[in-house]
């Protein structure tokens, strides 16, 4: 099973949560349906093979301090944009791509 490190942030070099999830999408719906927590944007991540290389990963971007973390950060999102709208996309066009692609198989189009 695949495994995703992530950052979380609620303003730009604030408050950082680190985690480690098997389903990024899914995390980032209950994240940000959550009235309870302010940290619901999305910094950083890591796609890993295996959840556990992701676990591995977690547990050294814990042990950085704060300025390492945020330059690691920084050297991939400069602008602090929240990347959930960008996976969300992703996962989007990816969708539609494979129902169009079922479409045309159905009608017995080439691909």
């Amino acid at each position: 099973m695949s495994g995703y490190v992530y950052v979380l942030f609620d303003k730009p070099d604030n408050n950082l949560s680190i985690g480690v999830t098997s389903n990024l999408l899914l995390l980032m719906f209950e994240t940000k349906n959550n009235r309870e927590t302010e940290i619901n944007k999305l910094a950083y991540y890591e796609k890993y093979g295996d959840i556990t290389e992701a676990i591995v990963r977690e547990k050294e971007l814990q042990e950085l301090s704060k300025t390492d973390l945020v330059s690691l950060i920084q050297s991939d999102n400069e602008h602090w944009q929240d990347l959930h709208d960008a996976i969300l996309k992703i996962w989007n066009d990816s969708a539609k791509l494979h129902e169009e692609n079922q479409i045309k198989r159905h009608k017995g189009e080439n691909i």
